[in-house]
């Protein structure tokens, strides 16, 4: 039986991965990132578990709806394309829409996105926010691209470390404010 049968794909720091699973559904794993799923789907959704960030192009099914658990919050999706981006080391857990629509459940909380849009749950507040952004920016990571516009230091550094699996130290205090912007 392999209804419970579970698979888990760990990339490293530095590496990246694109697995399909049992019902097509293509998925790219970022750097130091984490997808669980099971062998085959069976029951009324396709679940999986996700840490780190991961690009999505979910197979539609309109009788098994796709779901990504991460944290404390569930992303609901019948067919699209969208990136979650929910490594355990930031501060918020973001949800980008690039075609489709999807559903960002937080307890009693849930926000329908449109495509263009993002959903921001903030880790410590648990508050849920949709803005409009820029996709490419979200998803350069997928092309092998850095994107960054007026983003604090900090954030870009996280973002270097896993990708060259190498750890920062910050010999200057007080660069929290510095923020750059450029591909």
């Amino acid at each position: 039986n392999n209804e419970w049968l579970q698979n888990t794909i760990n990339t490293p720091r530095g590496g990246r991965y694109k697995v399909i699973l049992s019902d097509n559904t293509e998925v790219w794993l970022n750097a130091g990132s984490s997808l669980t799923y099971p062998i085959t789907f069976h029951g009324n959704e396709r679940k999986v578990t996700l840490t780190g960030e991961a690009y999505f192009e979910v197979a539609p099914d309109a009788y098994q709806p796709f779901v990504v658990a991460t944290g404390n919050t569930r992303i609901q999706v019948l067919g699209t394309h969208f990136n979650v981006n929910a490594y355990s080391d930031e501060k918020v857990i973001r949800t980008t829409l690039t075609e489709g629509a999807v559903r960002v459940v937080k307890g009693n909380e849930s926000r329908l996105l449109k495509p263009g849009e993002q959903a921001s749950m903030n880790k410590q507040t648990g508050m849920l926010k949709v803005t409009h952004v820029d996709v490419e920016e979200a998803l350069a990571w997928k092309k092998g691209l850095f994107q960054f516009n007026n983003t604090q230091l900090e954030v870009i550094m996280r973002e270097v470390s896993r990708w060259y699996d190498m750890d920062v130290v910050y010999l200057t205090k007080h660069l929290d404010d510095k923020r750059f912007s450029g591909i």
